[in-house]
């Protein structure tokens, strides 16, 4: 298994770090993990300050969230 030794202030430190990410709503609490490859895809390269900003909760709407890299690496990786 590899093992990331560094900060991980960005989208690709996650995808090296073979890490899903946590994004939690600050206002009701709702939590989901998505997969940092699918993010990249979609946003190119971003910090994860600056995706808090970019992410609306699906339950409450609220665009106050938390990104948190999952502390497990990805299913089914060694």
């Amino acid at each position: 298994m590899r093992h990331w030794i560094g900060p991980i202030e960005t989208l690709s430190d996650v995808c090296r770090a073979q890490r899903l990410l946590w994004v939690f709503c600050l206002n009701c609490g709702h939590g989901e993990r998505f997969d940092p490859r699918n993010l990249m895809a979609l946003m190119g390269e971003r910090s994860l300050r600056e995706l808090q900003a970019k992410f609306k909760c699906r339950r409450c709407t609220h665009r106050r969230a938390h990104v948190v890299p999952n502390d497990q690496p990805w299913p089914g990786r060694d």
